[in-house]
């Protein structure tokens, strides 16, 4: 588990891998230069949980965090997990029955469940459950939720880890690379609830996504090609992103997104309280407005 700055949703992270069904394991966790009391958090945490192994240290940024983690960890097999989401109790559990049944498998996901800042839930996450189905749904920069996975620490060490000055992405080019060499899967089992909130990465730099994925995609297309690609030859990776965008038509855009979601798992009630925000942060915005109208017919509809 990284952690950097996500004091609000920690300590129910670490508790869904401390009532995992499947107890054998350690939990390592390295807080990245944490400054919004994550790291007191942790040495309390630690101090009731054996199993925890904490490594506290400055700001060195996600690539070097999850190749520290990497290198700490000690076991067969290891699971990732983010600091702002949980891990339902059976988890680890499933992945390890799985791996034990396949000695091919090099790495597992499975579905996740998406829930808004305060737990509700929104739409799920569902993956191609087989190797060659994977391999066509990443070409579209998809395939697997990172977190929802676990891997043998062998292979994800022969690989060569994360790599790159990614904002987002190492992950996704992470396992593009595990697939050339083994066996990938999803289970078709819920195993995660993955939590949506405007200072996750992917709300911070998720409107550069489009450009690392391209360069992502085009680098494992040098390897088929070349078998090796630009960053194993010496050479950087150049991603031009996007121009900053006003925070709140972003959050703006990310509630309505929610209220959609909401409405989509019949959740009225709190789509109809993410389009509220939407419409708040942006009145004028036609998008806002159409959200808006639609959860209130849903709702109205239904009264």
């Amino acid at each position: 588990m990284a952690v950097f700055n996500t004091v609000e949703y920690l300590r129910p992270a670490l508790e869904s891998i401390s009532r995992q069904t499947y107890s054998d394991f350690e939990l390592i966790v390295v807080d990245d230069g944490s400054n919004d009391g994550s790291t007191e958090l942790l040495r309390s945490y630690a101090s009731i949980e054996p199993r925890m192994l904490l490594i506290a240290r400055n700001n060195l940024g996600l690539v070097a965090t999850r190749n520290e983690l990497l290198a700490a960890a000690t076991g067969e097999f290891v699971a990732w997990m983010d600091s702002d989401d949980l891990s339902l109790p059976d988890r680890l559990s499933l992945q390890v029955e799985a791996f034990a049944a396949d000695d091919r498998l090099v790495c597992l996901g499975g579905v996740a469940q998406c829930i808004d800042p305060e737990g509700n839930f929104l739409n799920i996450e569902r993956y191609p459950l087989i190797h060659e189905e994977i391999l066509v749904e990443q070409q579209k920069g998809g395939a697997m939720r990172f977190a929802t996975t676990m891997m043998r620490r062998q292979v994800a060490l022969a690989v060569g880890g994360f790599r790159g000055s990614f904002k987002v992405g190492e992950d996704f080019d992470f396992l593009l690379r595990l697939s050339e060499i083994g066996k990938m899967a999803n289970l078709a089992t819920t195993l995660y609830l993955y939590r949506q909130h405007l200072s996750s990465a992917c709300g911070v730099f998720g409107s550069n996504w489009g450009a690392y994925r391209d360069q992502i995609l085009d680098l494992a297309r040098e390897r088929r090609e070349h078998g090796r690609d630009r960053l194993e030859n010496g050479h950087t990776l150049e991603v031009v992103a996007g121009e900053s965008r006003d925070g709140r038509l972003s959050a703006s855009e990310k509630y309505s997104s929610w209220a959609l979601h909401a409405l989509q798992n019949g959740n009225r009630r709190i789509a109809w309280k993410h389009a509220k925000a939407a419409v708040r942060l942006c009145p004028t915005r036609l998008y806002a407005l159409k959200t808006a109208l639609r959860v209130l017919l849903n709702v109205k509809r239904d009264a």
